[in-house]
């Protein structure tokens, strides 16, 4: 069986997801695409063998497609679940699931009613094969009882429409999704901290970097150090610290370069470069499941929920530089 599948949003991570399903993706093809732009929506239309799209209800609707591939802006995301739930179509929504916590229970409250799990969420690094090795570690018990965790989230640059709040909603958010991952438990306080001292080469508008300083239900504190115009590349970095052990990513790279200048390793210079793995595995496991007819599994609605609580309360430390408390209610039993 082959999936036929409608993709919504056609920047950057919608074409490179484009070229996942044209050349990795086995068992699916993309029938339609969907963007506000017209002139876009054509021109990949015709790159691809797809029929465009711009309006995404029509798409989600459309006889072309069984299942939905969500790469729009965040504050979109909402409508075009619900439209893709309505028509009892499963869907793969790139993060965040929604931009507030409130949107978000609304997904919950009707994907519960319908009954049956049909969205998988992007927390790609969840099929990282770094983290993998990571969380096999953390779960035979090797490292002891867990202390702390040191977080870095580095990008080469990021554009002028890059803005202080999207720091917390669009670049921790993958840092608080893989904590829960990690430790099996949920995140109860956050405090962002905004050092004295600036790079040079942030926008006016921006203080960069940040610390987000998090807390689990046991008492695990994390720092988490978001540094988005480092300048020399994508750089991602997780270190577990244990009574007994401590354990750490690699730095991923495949080779290392021994020269009259040293020994030298590649950095990745884009997520895209550097959780190509990751992105494969997660879109195969979704093609997968609809094709062997089992439940969407993977991240969850839930999963973007509790994150995006964790978001709200790290937008009002941004603003106040206080201690913000996380409140988890109860999860249904849909994703127990």
């Amino acid at each position: 069986m082959t999936v036929n599948i409608g993709l919504i949003g056609l920047g950057m991570i919608g074409r490179d997801h484009l070229k996942r399903f044209r050349d990795v993706i086995a068992n699916a093809n993309v029938t339609a695409v969907c963007d506000i732009n017209q002139a876009v929506a054509n021109a990949v239309a015709e790159e691809y063998g797809a029929t465009a799209f711009y309006d995404a209800s029509q798409m989600i609707n459309s006889e072309l497609v069984d299942a939905v591939f969500i790469c729009s802006i965040g504050p979109a995301h909402k409508e075009q679940i619900l439209a893709a739930f309505n028509a009892g179509k499963p869907v793969f929504c790139e993060k965040p699931l929604t931009p507030t916590a409130a949107e978000s229970r609304e997904i919950i409250q009707a994907e519960a009613k319908y009954g049956k799990r049909l969205l998988q969420l992007g927390f790609m690094r969840r099929f990282d094969p770094g983290y993998l090795a990571l969380k096999e570690t953390i779960d035979k018990g090797e490292l002891g009882e867990i202390l702390l965790m040191h977080c870095a989230h580095r990008n080469p640059s990021v554009p002028e429409n890059y803005t202080l709040e999207m720091a917390v909603n669009d670049s921790a958010t993958h840092e608080i999704d893989i904590i829960r991952f990690l430790l099996n438990e949920n995140i109860v306080s956050v405090r962002v901290d905004k050092p004295r001292k600036k790079t040079s080469r942030a926008c006016a508008h921006l203080q960069d970097p940040l610390i987000i300083i998090f807390e689990t239900e046991s008492g695990v504190r994390i720092d988490d150090e978001l540094f988005v115009n480092c300048n020399y590349g994508y750089d991602i970095r997780c270190e577990v610290i244990g009574e007994n052990a401590i354990t750490a990513l690699t730095e991923q790279a495949l080779t290392v370069t021994r020269s009259l200048a040293g020994a030298s390793r590649h950095i990745a210079a884009s997520c895209m470069e550097r959780f190509a793995t990751a992105y494969d595995r997660e879109v195969q496991n979704f093609v997968d499941c609809i094709n062997n007819g089992r439940e969407i599994s993977g991240p969850s609605s839930w999963d973007g929920y509790i994150v995006a609580l964790v978001c709200d309360a790290g937008l009002a430390s941004l603003q106040d530089g206080l201690k913000h408390n996380v409140t988890i209610p109860s999860r249904p039993a849909l994703y127990s």
